[in-house]
């Protein structure tokens, strides 16, 4: 899967990505020219290397830089981590219409990202398009519904939960189990490469791997509570890119289940509001 919107065409492997604003127009571009070179789906944020003026996502185009150096992903030649957006790509993006790659629906390619969201299928196979690292976990009302408030005011903890020493018993374990899975390392699905941390996996496979359309487990998935092991993502670059934007060690413990990191929330919430420590 390529992206080239130019007279001139100068194939790069077997993805080309020219995209001269001097040349390019509207209706010499199909709608695969709107793809990045490197997470495969949609452009967001376009932006064109000055010299070889080939077209990235930009986070995707720094994620590489900043794994592989200063070259393009594609023909290796020079470029800045801080190269100009593409304007006349977006503007052109919000004009042309294409289809979801899972379900098939017909949206403006500025619009293709927003739709993602809300698209089962797409969310079957990628998971939710994260822009940034999400919150720390906090209970939503329907959660703090099921469980009477005063209680929670009163003893500090959840009915039919662990008590006081139990949670700090448990807190502090987690702290030690967080610095275990900070150093969880994991092999590329690709090659032979081993002891990569999540960060380093998921650059190393973009940097190294872009183009790859083998279907592959992801390592990062299957080691959660919430992973399948099993399940093969046909896109695994894109899926890396996409939902392994940030390291989920940083923001939960992935040993543990939601109702647990939930108490722990809510916990940490009650000793903060009272100024309690260990």
């Amino acid at each position: 899967m390529g992206s080239v919107c130019s007279s001139s065409l100068e194939p790069v492997g077997a993805m080309n990505n020219i995209w001269d604003a001097a040349e390019g127009s509207l209706d010499s571009c199909s709608e695969e020219d709107y793809d990045c070179p490197i997470c495969q789906d949609v452009l967001k944020t376009p932006i064109r290397t000055r010299n070889c003026r080939h077209v990235f996502c930009k986070n995707c185009f720094r994620l590489a830089v900043r794994a592989q150096g200063p070259h393009c992903p594609l023909c290796r030649g020079p470029v800045s981590e801080t190269e100009k957006r593409a304007i006349d790509v977006q503007q052109q993006m919000r004009e042309r219409k294409g289809q979801c790659r899972a379900c098939g629906t017909t949206k403006f390619l500025s619009k293709m990202r927003v739709h993602y969201k809300s698209c089962r299928k797409y969310l079957e196979e990628y998971g939710t398009p994260l822009d940034a690292p999400p919150p720390p976990i906090t209970p939503t009302t329907q959660e703090v519904s099921r469980v009477s408030v005063d209680t929670i005011h009163m003893t500090g903890i959840l009915p039919g939960q662990p008590t006081q020493t139990q949670i700090s018993e448990l807190v502090r374990p987690r702290v030690l189990t967080l610095g275990f899975l900070g150093g969880r390392v994991y092999s590329c699905p690709y090659c032979p490469l081993q002891g990569l941390t999540d960060m380093r996996l998921v650059q190393h496979c973009v940097g190294s791997h872009t183009g790859e359309n083998a279907p592959a487990v992801c390592p990062i998935c299957a080691a959660t509570v919430w992973g399948n092991a099993s399940y093969c993502s046909r896109n695994l670059i894109g899926h890396l890119a996409i939902r392994h934007c940030f390291s989920y060690d940083t923001y939960m413990n992935v040993g543990e289940d939601d109702y647990t990191q939930l108490c722990l929330a809510i916990q940490q919430s009650l000793r903060q509001g009272t100024g309690i420590t260990e």
